[in-house]
């Protein structure tokens, strides 16, 4: 046997080259970018009731505790679940914006039947429309990732484009949810209780504190 054919028959085989694998290439993303939106949409609702606990809270301290409350926790629910949400985090968030949203629910139909507008059909204004859809959101999506069973984590570095896209619309529904809850968008009516800049105090029709319709001029809202 000469050298040359010894050589081909001892030579290591080459090591194969593996085929491209598009899961792992190109993985799932759409429970992360699912998970961008809602986290996003959680911090921008936080937001919006921390701007009405510094509004309608300062003449209450019913609205004071209860937006300052749920809009500290959904601004630490949004952010925790841009990082990691696990299915028990995910079922936390479905389940306190599920709250918050009935109580809107209630407080603009029927009535709630306790607190400081208790049974008075408030009126609904452009903030708590906004902060009520986006906590809508937060429900829906984190419903939809649960459904699948299976934790999500890192959403931000698996999706950067959405996160980018979904913090600048967050960012600016933010601005103008706490523009107009501060009154920034509309004038006082004549004769108003003033709390602040463009801003009544949340008041009962008829409860003799100078406002009416039991909101604030500034298109702000209360519970």
């Amino acid at each position: 046997m000469s050298a040359h054919t010894r050589w081909n028959l001892t030579k290591p085989a080459s090591r194969p080259v593996p085929a491209s694998d598009p899961g792992a290439a190109n993985p799932d993303r759409n429970p992360a970018r699912v998970l961008c939106v809602i986290a996003m949409a959680s911090i921008a609702a936080g937001a919006i009731n921390l701007a009405a606990a510094a509004t309608v809270g300062r003449s209450n301290a019913e609205n004071l505790a209860f937006f300052t409350a749920v809009g500290v926790a959904q601004v630490a629910w949004g952010v925790v679940a841009l990082a990691w949400a696990p299915r028990w985090w995910l079922a936390l968030g479905a389940a306190g914006n599920l709250i918050v949203v009935a109580t809107w629910v209630v407080s603009r139909t029927a009535g709630l039947p306790f607190g400081p507008e208790a049974n008075v059909t408030l009126p609904a204004h452009f903030p708590d429309v906004l902060a009520t859809a986006l906590e809508v959101v937060v429900v829906a999506g984190s419903a939809v990732l649960l459904a699948r069973g299976q934790d999500v984590a890192q959403s931000v570095v698996r999706s950067p484009g959405i996160a980018a896209a979904a913090a600048v619309v967050a960012g600016a529904l933010t601005l103008g949810g706490v523009l107009s809850q501060a009154g920034v968008f509309s004038s006082s009516p004549a004769g108003s209780h003033q709390n602040g800049p463009g801003v009544t105090g949340p008041s009962a029709p008829g409860s003799g504190n100078g406002t009416s319709g039991g909101g604030t001029s500034g298109g702000g809202y209360n519970y």
